[in-house]
């Protein structure tokens, strides 16, 4: 049950600091979008680019799958025939597919989850069709956490140097940082499992059983009128 992994996930210290590291709650977060020494093992649609030809389904079936709601191509599938993925990514017409890290990835499918989407055909005609860029969205999230946790952390510690505080439970709950040191190879693991997780809390989203998407796109229409 959905529920159960997260509860999982969290719940786990080690699980919880790989996803605090990946979504920058962490002070010794590093952006994963500047961060080149992860592989890109996974796949992303970008569905504000996807018009919706289906080339990627039909090349690879494995993978791709197109959705009913809006008709835009999704990755299914993360470990398909890398051949046909590839075969995919240089026939899209339109570029969409990209190739990203687990944490990346992570932080992609909890951004789409947040903006509205339209059908393609109405995107196409010209409805809701405001450029977003999910890439740049999903850093500006990660960068503005980050600097939430940092400003934090730099309070505390005045706080702590102004009081001679001794550090609390609650200060070190995780931990030492050599209690949980892992080797790279479960660290991948985990951050597979934390893009997996947000892939399925996007689509227990998308149902509407969560809150419904923060950022609206503009509507061609009354843009247009503005601008008579």
């Amino acid at each position: 049950m959905f529920i159960n992994d997260v509860y999982e996930i969290l719940s786990d210290p080690v699980q919880r600091m790989v996803y605090d590291e990946i979504h920058g709650y962490a002070v010794t977060a590093t952006n994963p979008f500047l961060d080149d020494s992860s592989p890109k093992d996974h796949v992303f649609v970008d569905e504000f680019a996807c018009i919706g030809c289906k080339n990627c389904a039909n090349v690879a079936p494995d993978i791709f799958e197109i959705e009913e709601d809006f008709g835009r191509a999704r990755a299914c599938n993360q470990r398909g025939n890398p051949d046909l993925l590839q075969q995919a990514v240089e026939t899209c017409p339109v570029d969409c597919i990209y190739q990203t890290s687990a944490a990346q990835l992570s932080l992609l499918e909890d951004e789409m989850r947040r903006v509205e989407r339209v059908n393609v055909a109405l995107m196409l005609s010209g409805m809701g069709s405001g450029a977003v860029d999910v890439f740049r969205m999903a850093r500006s999230r990660w960068e503005k956490r980050q600097a939430k946790v940092l400003n934090q952390a730099r309070s505390r510690m005045m706080k702590r140097k102004s009081t001679d505080e001794e550090p609390s439970y609650w200060d070190n709950l995780w931990g030492k940082d050599n209690q949980y040191q892992k080797s790279e190879e479960e660290v991948q693991e985990r951050a597979q499992r934390a893009a997996a997780a947000a892939r399925r809390w996007r689509e227990y989203s998308r149902r509407g059983v969560d809150k419904r998407p923060t950022f609206k796109l503009p509507d061609s229409s009354s843009s247009s009128r503005g601008d008579n």
